[in-house]
């Protein structure tokens, strides 16, 4: 497969983050909570917000809703009275970006930075800007700036790892990659799409770049999305696939049956490469 793998993410641990430095939580509903809420308790609970809070909330039911150019002027709205805030400055940022309009989406970034320094997921997405304009250099300083700011925001190191990769950086890709995985062991299994931090994972070359995180999940002695990876390279047709049975990083996994399975494939098609070869 050659055509460009791409696919956007946007994911935040917090649902459009009450504050640029609270602790990223997920906002989870179990059904039953749910199923005790009643329509006068909702309406009570909306009646006793403010007007501000409720235009906030407003706004994040438009971005819910993928309605971005009504999120823009609701976020524009609240700039009026709050001018400097660098959530709502981030939020306009990430609207104009799903609208593919770089250069506005840019420009809140800037400001968004330019309003606190230290907003993180403003820095990242400033990044993931110059990502999508393939400025891949430029990419690269500013999620290092916001891995800087926040290291333990998996995201952040997912998105450096990618901008590496799509620099021929594979070493560093790796150990980014490597180490949002020890920060949150399913960032690479996630779709949500809501918050403040934009992700995007695009790569040209997939056999590759599956094989690469076949071997980080090895290191990490996790066979199956090991084996998982493999399986993705091989349907992509890597051709240095079966390296994985002499690479020491494979080591600690190559007698799970998962991975055995992915090696039962890829021997007929060594034996009709080796068959191919002049002399053979």
């Amino acid at each position: 497969m050659n055509s460009k793998l791409s696919f956007r993410v946007i994911f935040s641990m917090l649902l459009f983050a009450a504050g640029p430095r609270l602790a990223a939580q997920p906002l989870l509903l179990s059904k039953s909570f749910a199923q005790q809420q009643s329509p006068q308790s909702s309406a009570d609970a909306r009646s006793a917000l403010s007007p501000r809070e409720k235009q906030e909330e407003q706004a994040r039911i438009f971005m819910a809703e993928k309605r971005y150019e009504d999120a823009i002027l609701a976020y524009e709205e609240l700039l009026k009275s709050e001018p400097k805030s660098a959530i709502y400055l981030n939020m306009v940022g990430i609207a104009y970006l799903d609208l593919s309009n770089f250069d506005q989406a840019r420009k809140y970034f800037q400001r968004s930075v330019k309003a606190d320094k230290k907003y993180s997921s403003a820095v990242n997405n400033l990044g993931m800007v110059y990502y999508h304009q393939k400025n891949f250099r430029r990419a690269i300083r500013e999620y290092e700036k916001a891995v800087k700011i926040e290291p333990h925001q998996a995201g952040t190191h997912v998105n450096l790892g990618f901008a590496y990769y799509n620099t021929n950086k594979y070493e560093l890709a790796a150990a980014e990659f490597g180490q949002a995985i020890e920060i949150d062991p399913l960032v690479f299994q996630r779709n949500a799409r809501v918050g403040t931090m934009v992700e995007d994972r695009s790569v040209t070359n997939h056999g590759l770049f599956f094989f690469t995180m076949a071997r980080i999940y090895a290191q990490k002695t996790d066979a199956a999305h090991c084996a998982e990876y493999l399986k993705k390279s091989f349907d992509e047709g890597y051709k240095d696939i079966a390296k994985a049975k002499t690479d020491p990083a494979f080591k600690t996994v190559l007698n799970d049956p998962d991975v055995q399975a992915v090696f039962v494939l890829i021997t007929p098609v060594e034996q009709k490469d080796a068959a191919s070869q002049p002399g053979a």
